[in-house]
């Protein structure tokens, strides 16, 4: 009978290790793809000290590739970002059927929409209202967080001067070998903050050579256009992941981490950019932005 009992204990303890490990697993940050971090292949980098802090401003372009009077928009965009500078964030989310979907021949056979592109379109009823429309870290302006982009610098005006609540950093280490890469992105409070947040993070391309639809030249169609920003895939969902509430507090830091394969996309892989950002779940609004190369 005690050798029953020994065998019984050895066994439930051997069950409980098993489960503490899973649970280890289960917790950790998980790719688009489903994948697991690994800390062994994504140790987890020391970040240097968070310094020249400021507020950044995420700008959301919702373009098509066969939207005539985007690049109106791709303009106003590359404006901003010459006048100030890396204080801009941004991507081109391509959107709609009717502007972006593929055609079966011609010039524009070309897919650039993404899931979560369609999810915001529908969500925020974007292109229902014609592109082309931006967000500017997602605040009000008339009345709704959708803005002509006419009225981005208006807006990026107002913004300029605003206390920084958090800092973002991100450090990505590139392995060629098999063409992934691991992010890890460090989200530092430089206040307590009650409101319930939300992180996302995703990867955008430069520089892809594809037709453009452009009713400001003749002929309408730019066979060579440069795509900017381009909004490629999301690394934690539609929504991004909720940030703990207890942890949102001043002189704190958390850091999320992710594993992404290359393999299999035609990305360039020397343009591509990490965005993170952190916002607001009641509001939306986005209180911190950063980017960084990939590779």
């Amino acid at each position: 009978m005690k050798n029953n009992f020994q065998k019984i204990f050895i066994l439930l303890c051997s069950v409980l290790i098993i489960a503490i490990i899973g649970c280890d697993k289960i917790e950790g940050p998980f790719t688009e793809n489903n994948e697991i971090i690994d800390t062994t292949r994504c140790p987890v980098p020391q970040f240097p000290a968070l310094e020249n802090t400021y507020r950044k401003i995420l700008i959301e372009d919702f373009t098509g590739h066969k939207c005539g009077y985007c690049p109106r928009a791709h303009v106003a965009l590359h404006d901003l970002i010459a006048t100030y500078g890396d204080t801009i964030v941004s991507y081109a989310m391509h959107v709609s059927d009717g502007y972006a979907a593929p055609d079966a021949t011609g010039s524009y056979t070309y897919d650039f929409r993404t899931e979560e592109g369609t999810f915001v379109d529908n969500a925020f009823h974007i292109s229902a209202g014609g592109l082309p429309k931006g967000m500017v870290s997602r605040v009000k302006y008339n009345g709704s967080e959708v803005i002509d982009h006419g009225s981005w610098p208006i807006v990026v005006q107002t913004m300029l001067n605003d206390i920084p609540k958090l800092g973002l950093q991100i450090i990505n280490n590139y392995n060629s070998t098999d063409s992934s890469f691991c992010s890890h992105i460090k989200i530092s409070f430089l206040e307590n903050i009650t409101d319930t947040l939300m992180f996302y993070c995703c990867l955008t391309e430069d520089s892809i050579i594809k037709p453009q639809k452009n009713y400001d030249v003749t002929p309408n169609t730019i066979p060579n256009y440069v795509h900017m920003h381009v909004y490629r895939d999301g690394l934690n969902g539609n929504l991004g992941v909720t940030i703990n509430p207890s942890l949102a507090i001043k002189d704190s830091s958390i850091v999320k981490s992710y594993y992404y394969k290359l393999n299999g996309k035609d990305y360039v892989h020397k343009n591509l950019k990490i965005v993170a950002y952190v916002y607001k779940s009641s509001t939306n609004e986005v209180l911190q932005a950063e980017d960084k190369k990939v590779k």
